[in-house]
């Protein structure tokens, strides 16, 4: 989620936040509708390096954008115009960008090939904003599968951040996980076999205790199943939750299920195929104990089409689907917000990949997404619709000629994840709402 600078409350309603928490409302038993505030200010963070393509763009065109490399903050020109989707190369640990602009949607994405040596394959992520809390899952620190945790301060104070890791076996007594310190305007990269070692699984949770950081990390094996992918923040725990992005493949996939509480958690798994939702034998009352990590292999009876899981359990657990249909390389699914508003799909992420392929679900009722395709000077190319079935997953192939980014506008309830294809490399990238609006503090009458 992007740092947000949403428009200042006027006096009064600032007076009439102070009333109603010292006066009672006889309404206090009801809640208002949610409302929304627009968002002038979006700031975000991409990791960078001399095989990483950083990309800058947005819904609508800013009123300024300026782009700075880290730890020296000398600015990167190239990414600077606010009206325009724009990439480069920048050698430096880190991006901060920072976007003005009234309901502009700023958002950034990074890309690249993994060197061999590191595990290869394809990468493609989101640029993080601030977090409160990133929910981490897939990750690892022995047996040829290792992560490096990647943290970034955006502002001039320093920033610290507590890890918590779970395992299989259950919660891992780490080391040097509590007030991590990240300085200002830094970039921090912590390789997770510093803080346990010879866990090939692990979930991480990453909890910000102060100043504003940014998390991502870097997943990369070399084992016979090699590959890289960045892994982003999944949802928080909940007892309902759609995993889309679900690529076509006769194998590979695996549901990795954390509950971090304190009681056993009973979870039941479908699927969210081309035609219908049903509950594939295997996945039905799975138990996730107490304050572990479950690695669950998706059955063949879950098919090997373009697909979504509907993970609902008793307790609140966390989930992600690893990915890997064929030997050279993996990917992540992460369980997805509902799109709520237009949604940017990078198409151009200046490294040389086949058009991304949108997996559409629409886990209720029927919906459709307007999708509409732009250049990189933000000049409309084309426009279609495509319509979603209830219960069902959709996949839908963005044509790429002249195109930068696609702008998805949808209409009911859709979750959505787009996938990139290198010849053997893959990557997923969850789709989430561009920060076009942020939600509107609830202001209760007085009186």
């Amino acid at each position: 989620m992007s740092h947000l600078k949403a428009l200042s409350l006027p006096l009064v309603a600032v007076l009439l936040v102070i009333l109603a928490a010292v006066v009672p409302s006889d309404d206090d038993e009801q809640t208002r509708p949610p409302s929304s505030v627009p968002v002038s200010q979006t700031t975000y963070a991409c990791p960078a390096g001399s095989v990483i393509d950083v990309t800058a763009g947005q819904v609508s065109a800013g009123s300024s954008r300026t782009a700075r490399v880290l730890p020296g903050r000398e600015a990167v020109d190239a990414l600077g115009d606010a009206g325009a989707w724009q990439s480069d190369v920048v050698d430096g640990p880190g991006v901060i960008v920072q976007q003005d602009g009234r309901r502009s949607g700023a958002v950034g994405y990074f890309a690249g090939t993994a060197p061999a040596s590191g595990g290869g394959g394809l990468v493609v992520g989101s640029c993080p904003g601030i977090v409160d809390d990133a929910w981490l899952l897939g990750l690892g620190s022995g047996d040829e599968h290792f992560s490096t945790l990647i943290l970034t301060n955006l502002a001039d104070s320093t920033a610290s951040v507590d890890l918590t890791l779970w395992g299989p076996k259950g919660r891992i007594d780490a080391v040097d996980t509590q007030g991590v310190v990240i300085e200002p305007f830094s970039v921090r990269r912590i390789r997770v076999d510093s803080l346990a070692a010879a866990e090939p699984e692990l979930a991480v949770h990453v909890r910000r205790t102060r100043g504003s950081v940014a998390v991502v990390a870097n997943d990369t094996s070399t084992a016979s199943s090699s590959g890289t992918e960045p892994v982003t923040a999944t949802r928080p725990p909940g007892r309902d939750q759609v995993v889309a992005g679900l690529v076509k493949a006769s194998g590979g996939r695996t549901l990795l299920l954390l509950n971090p509480g304190s009681s056993t958690a009973r979870v039941d798994v479908k699927v969210i195929g081309r035609r219908s939702t049903f509950t594939p034998a295997g996945l039905e009352q799975l138990r996730v104990a107490p304050g572990a990590l479950r690695l669950v292999t998706v059955p063949a009876s879950a098919g090997e089409g373009e697909q979504a899981l509907r993970v609902t359990s008793d307790k609140p657990v966390a989930a992600t689907v690893r990915m890997s249909p064929g030997e050279e390389d993996y990917a992540y699914a992460e369980a997805g917000s509902v799109l709520t508003g237009p949604t940017v799909v990078p198409v151009d992420v200046g490294t040389d990949v086949e058009p991304p392929r949108l997996l559409l679900t629409a886990p209720d009722e029927d919906a459709s997404v307007v999708i509409e395709t732009f250049d990189a000077a933000m000049r409309p190319v084309g426009s279609r619709r495509a319509k979603v079935t209830g219960g069902t997953t959709r996949g839908v192939t963005v044509a790429t000629r002249g195109v930068a980014y696609a702008v998805l506008r949808p209409t009911g309830r859709i979750v959505a994840a787009a996938t990139y294809v290198d010849g053997d490399g893959i990557s997923s990238l969850a789709l989430r709402p561009a920060p076009v609006t942020t939600p509107a503090p609830q202001v209760r009458p007085v009186g």
